[in-house]
């Protein structure tokens, strides 16, 4: 519980320029030291437990949501046409053991073994918070965390063939656990976006050494767009990786909410890609291409 436990400090501090809640004359800027030290410690683990983690491969179509069934139906049978080897049921267990070795690293402190299947993005928050002495805690209860995936959409893109899932989470407190563990933490929902490239690339992921668009040598901008014509350069992958998240885990929108009111001398200790990551809003797990 070690990130629940500290947010609560920082905010304390925050509030009233002591852990203690009561500031003495002249210990103001000393607390706030304190909680900036904090501040740069949880960043980490603000951005592996945001409420929405990652983002869709570059190029992806917009429209990468949850379907109905009908729709569901036509985009296994799209895969299909191309990959008659796809199996919806195989990749939804294969997304139920995605979901417990993430869980199974927040426990053993070590996420080497699902770099294979996530994306980068995903990856290096994870691989950061994991394994810091602060989370020691909170990849415990992390994993104890039990995931039950349905597949709620499948496209088959351009570039890439696309798969969302809704999971549902639960969480085995242990009783000795259960006094401290913020309110309402035993069940949630979650939304992750498995992807893959239609063309075959590096494990876990690569670039190709040409931009399939304008066909000049690959070079890549700040924005992720080819530099010669502005188009999005696909990434490669070698299989199935998780690219984006979007987690209802009470916790985390509770501290999304609150991180949006802290004193801005103290919210600038975190780095800005953190801040823009745990602040993000917007809809389910995919959405539209970045």
């Amino acid at each position: 519980m070690g990130l629940w436990k500290a947010w609560k400090q920082v905010k304390a501090i925050s509030a009233t320029g002591m852990p203690t809640g009561q500031a003495p004359r002249g210990a103001n800027n000393m607390a706030m030291g304190f909680a900036g030290a904090w501040m740069r410690m949880l960043g980490p683990l603000f951005a592996s437990q945001a409420p929405e983690r990652g983002s869709v491969l570059p190029g992806t179509e917009p429209d990468v949501q949850p379907l109905t069934a009908d729709a569901l139906a036509a985009g296994i049978a799209a895969v299909r046409a191309r990959d008659s080897a796809f199996d919806p049921e195989l990749l939804t267990a294969f997304a139920g053991q995605v979901f417990s070795a993430v869980a199974g690293a927040w426990a053993s402190g070590d996420a080497s073994a699902v770099r294979d299947v996530v994306s980068d993005e995903m990856w290096e928050p994870l691989a950061a918070a994991s394994h810091a002495p602060i989370a020691a805690g909170l990849g415990q209860l992390i994993g104890r965390e039990t995931g039950r995936p349905a597949l709620t959409g499948v496209w088959a893109g351009a570039w890439y063939d696309s798969a969302l899932f809704h999971i549902d989470v639960t969480v085995d407190v242990p009783p000795d656990a259960v006094r401290d563990a913020p309110p309402g933490l035993t069940a949630w929902d979650e939304e992750w976006l498995f992807q893959r490239s239609v063309t075959p690339g590096g494990s876990p992921s690569a670039r190709p050494d040409h931009c399939p668009s304008c066909g000049a040598p690959t070079s890549i901008g700040p924005d992720g767009a080819c530099t010669h014509c502005r188009a999005p350069v696909p990434v490669l992958t070698a299989g199935w990786l998780v690219t984006h998240v979007r987690s209802h885990n009470p916790l985390a929108a509770q501290m999304a909410g609150e991180a949006s009111s802290l004193p801005p001398d103290l919210a600038q200790k975190l780095p800005p890609d953190v801040i823009a990551q745990v602040l993000r809003g917007g809809g389910p797990a995919g959405g539209s291409a970045r």
